[in-house]
């Protein structure tokens, strides 16, 4: 229940305002597949899913999502949603059904990645491209606090206290729900091994949420957007993927 209840929280409409939602829909036009279907893995209630499918103009926008009242209002914009736990069952779609795959902030969700890679490459098209965004466990922020003893800012040692252990952190970021913590090169490696190959990758801009004063966290944003162009070194990572 408690992973539901976090699952439940992640509502595009709560966060539009962190950069990836910009740069996956961006990517998206650029990849225009002739308007087929979508897949949103971890769809939530369908906002972000339907920015999407404007974005490629597909005919079909579907979701898989663990938290029931995410997919009855996902349903309700006319995604056809479906309630899935990743970790435990298959997709329930057909080999090579979709030309799109967005998983967005899942991977690092699950216990077994190896199964969802699995299961991602087989419902999607032989041309088809999966979009993967995901934190990264080296971005810069992250270098910086385990240098001076703290911990990396995509993870959590309690759901209850987040920031216990932070740097300029207080209070709730959703990073508790963090399993598999990836950096850049594991990434890497671990996509290699499911014969994915990428074809863009490409680091993104994180939003700074911290008790520091105003004047420094703009500085600390416009640190960021530098940093970021190096994908090793920003804190989220965005990958389009193709099989091999």
């Amino acid at each position: 229940m408690v992973r539901e209840e976090f699952y439940a929280s992640r509502y595009y409409k709560d966060c539009a305002d962190e950069p990836r939602f910009d740069v996956v829909a961006s990517l998206v036009r650029e990849l225009r597949s002739d308007g087929n279907r979508l897949l949103d893995v971890g769809c939530g209630d369908g906002s972000f899913t339907t920015v999407l499918k404007e974005a490629g103009s597909f005919r079909e926008a579907y979701g898989v999502e663990i938290a029931v009242e995410a997919v009855e209002a996902a349903q309700e914009k006319g995604i056809q949603a479906i309630r899935l736990d990743i970790e435990e069952a298959p997709l329930p779609f057909d080999e090579g059904f979709f030309d799109l795959v967005y998983c967005g902030e899942v991977i690092e969700h699950v216990f077994n990645p190896d199964f969802l890679l699995d299961e991602v490459r087989r419902v999607l098209d032989p041309k088809g491209v999966c979009i993967i965004t995901t934190p990264n466990m080296a971005g810069w922020p992250s270098r910086i606090a385990l240098l001076l003893g703290f911990q990396p800012y995509p993870t959590a040692v309690s759901p209850h206290h987040e920031s216990a252990g932070k740097l300029f952190i207080r209070g709730s970021e959703g990073q508790w729900g963090h399993i598999r913590i990836f950096t850049l090169r594991a990434f890497k490696e671990l996509i290699a091994l499911h014969h994915f190959d990428i074809v863009r990758l490409q680091g993104c801009p994180i939003t700074v949420n911290s008790h520091l004063p105003f004047m420094a966290s703009g500085l600390v944003t416009t640190l960021d957007r530098l940093l970021s162009k190096r994908p090793s070194l920003a804190g989220r990572i965005i990958a389009v993927l193709k099989k091999e």
